[in-house]
């Protein structure tokens, strides 16, 4: 635990980006996959989702249309990732992801959260490891199960603290590939 206690301590004294990104050979933090996850260099906004509900894609409810898969007008790449939802069991979780665009949340605090970072360029991107890091540096303690309670209790003080740090700010997805990777380690090492 002394480890994690170090890195947070590091964390949060870096005086700039290179700082940021030595972290992750210092603590042996695996960065991202980049083919696997590829930069999101784009936002969707409010009134893109009202134009798929206009068209009849998206129904009131924020749900694909049900008929979606019998349209002739959809184009091969709209199938495939139709296809990739649909094999993933994925379809029912992109009611949230809307919602959070619209910034209303929903019980299903990650797909909400990053709905809203989809939607707005202040918010940032939540998952279980990013926040049993955060939990860690709050409490020291190593929770291995986060729950949609410990969204409740840490999500907003998780955004002020990101928010509220200027290098943070600006390295939003760098810190949040940092504590998904130390947040990932302490999952597997509890």
């Amino acid at each position: 635990m002394l480890v994690y206690k170090n890195f947070f301590d590091d964390l949060i004294h870096l005086k700039n980006k290179d700082e940021l990104i030595n972290l992750f050979d210092k603590y042996n933090i695996k960065r991202r996959d980049r083919k696997k996850y590829p930069d999101l260099d784009f936002k969707i906004k409010e009134d893109e989702i009202d134009f798929l509900k206009n068209n009849g894609l998206i129904t009131n409810e924020n749900n694909l249309n049900e008929s979606l898969p019998k349209s002739e007008k959809l184009t091969t790449l709209e199938k495939l990732f139709y296809a990739v939802l649909w094999k993933n069991g994925d379809l029912v979780k992109l009611k949230h992801i809307i919602l959070g665009i619209y910034g209303e949340d929903t019980t299903r605090t990650v797909f909400n959260q990053f709905g809203k970072y989809l939607g707005n360029e202040n918010e940032l991107i939540i998952d279980q490891h990013v926040l049993r890091a955060y939990i860690f540096y709050k409490t020291g303690s190593i929770i291995k199960d986060i729950n949609e309670g410990h969204y409740k209790l840490y999500l907003n003080d998780y955004k002020s603290w990101i928010n509220d740090n200027n290098l943070f700010k600006k390295n939003k997805i760098l810190i949040d590939e940092l504590l998904f990777g130390i947040g990932k380690q302490m999952k597997s090492k509890k």
